[in-house]
Formats: structure tokens, C-alpha cells, sequence
């Protein structure tokens, strides 16, 4: 286990949530007593740890804030039996602080190398849409030609009963998640379709915690002007 990569999976959870909320900020905390002057909201995470959450004066309220508290809670409850640990670190997430793109970008890649390593696997990747973001190792000259058409499939089909595509070859499996992202796993006629799917479904629950680190910030609006007033 690397406490690194422990960090940035609860560094994700965190950035999640106030991104959706609006959060002034995001903490891990070992108590609940922890005063700043600014509103906000301490969640126990049980082994003595809490999540606190500090809130804007303002909030819209088109976002459901009990909704996001409650799968923050569960998603960093799961993080840590996840990784086996007692303790999650204590790291605190703002708006603004992001970790580097290389540094998540090699998240990626650890994610999709994990996955080539199963059994009858050879080479995984992840896509956005037409564009390749990462893959377990660099493709050879079939395989370069083999993951633009699976992904377009995986995107282009709905499994049963999900929004999702899926595609089930005798030698590939691709699946689509997040928004326009597919993931391809190239393996060896036979294999095991529901230990592989099942697996594709967990390094996709992943993937899309990271992905969206990965999209550059908004730019800043151009100050527009007011016009003075024009008479009759």
C-alpha cells in the first residue's frame, strides 16, 4: 500500500465534495471540536474521525447538501476498508487546490497497469471521447488500431438496464462511464467476462474521481464594460 496513493483517493473524495457544494473547504478531522468562525458541519466517520465541512454564507439551492454530506461519508468509509487502514490522513481540500495533472495522470496509469495485470489480459486504456488519455503501456502497431473502434462501440451501445455502453468480444472488453470516457481492456480468447467486468467496474469508479482533475480551469471571463446610457 502506498500512503500516497491513500492521500489522493481521499484528496479526490474531498475535492468532490466541495466542488459540489461550494465548500469554503473539506477537512479529515480526530475531533469534533474545532471552532473557526465560519459555518459549517462536522460528519463522524467513526473510528474517532470526522469529516468538517466548512459552508459558504450563501449556497444554492438546487444542491442537495445532505445528499452530497451522506456520499462523501460513505465514499471515505469505503476508501478506508478499502486500503485496510484504521486512521485516514488528515488533509484538508479548498477550492483551487488541486494536485498536478503528472501526478494524476500516473494515478491513471497504476490503475489501468493493475488491470492489464489480470488474468488473459494484455493492455488497458482509458478515452475521452476520440482522444486516448493513458493506457497500461504504449500500444503496438494492432493495438493503436484496436482501441479507437472498441471505444466508439463501448459509446455508441447501451448495456441492459444502464445508461452505459458495454461491448463483449472473444478477445476485448470496453465499457463507457463518465461523461464521454470509455475503457478498453484487451485480453486473450477465453476469459472470464464477469470477473473481468466486474473489475472494469471498479477501476472505472476510480477513474472517474481522477479523470475530471484532469480538465483545465475555467477560464476567467472577460470584464465586460458597462455602457453608459444613451438618450432618446
Amino acid at each position: 500500500m502506498s500512503d500516497v496513493e491513500l492521500s489522493d483517493d481521499v484528496r479526490a473524495a474531498l475535492r468532490e465534495l466541495v466542488d459540489e457544494i461550494g465548500a469554503v473547504s473539506a477537512r479529515i478531522v480526530d475531533h469534533d471540536s474545532l471552532r473557526t468562525g465560519v459555518p459549517a458541519r462536522t460528519l463522524p466517520l467513526g473510528g474517532g474521525e470526522y469529516l468538517r465541512v466548512e459552508l459558504p454564507t450563501r449556497h444554492s439551492r438546487e444542491v442537495d447538501i445532505e445528499a452530497a454530506f451522506d456520499r462523501a461519508t460513505r465514499q471515505l468509509r469505503a476508501i478506508r476498508r478499502r486500503w485496510e487502514v484504521a486512521r485516514l490522513p488528515e488533509i484538508t481540500v479548498a477550492p483551487g487546490a488541486t494536485p498536478p495533472s503528472d501526478r494524476v495522470s500516473d494515478r491513471i496509469v497504476g490503475y489501468l497497469r493493475a488491470l492489464a495485470a489480470i488474468d488473459r489480459a494484455s493492455n488497458a486504456f482509458v478515452t475521452r471521447g476520440s482522444q486516448l488519455i493513458a493506457s497500461a503501456r504504449n500500444p503496438d502497431e494492432l493495438e493503436a488500431t484496436r482501441w479507437p473502434f472498441l471505444a466508439r462501440r463501448a459509446l455508441a451501445t447501451h448495456a441492459p438496464h444502464s445508461s452505459h455502453g458495454e461491448v463483449v468480444d472473444p478477445d476485448a472488453y470496453a465499457m463507457s462511464f463518465w461523461y464521454d470516457a470509455a475503457l478498453v481492456i484487451l485480453l486473450i480468447d477465453p476469459y472470464a467476462v464477469d470477473f473481468v467486468r466486474h473489475r472494469a467496474r471498479q477501476v472505472a469508479r476510480e477513474l472517474s474521481n481522477l479523470l475530471p482533475l484532469l480538465e483545465p480551469d475555467p477560464a476567467t471571463p472577460a470584464a465586460i464594460r458597462r455602457r453608459p446610457p444613451t438618450g432618446p
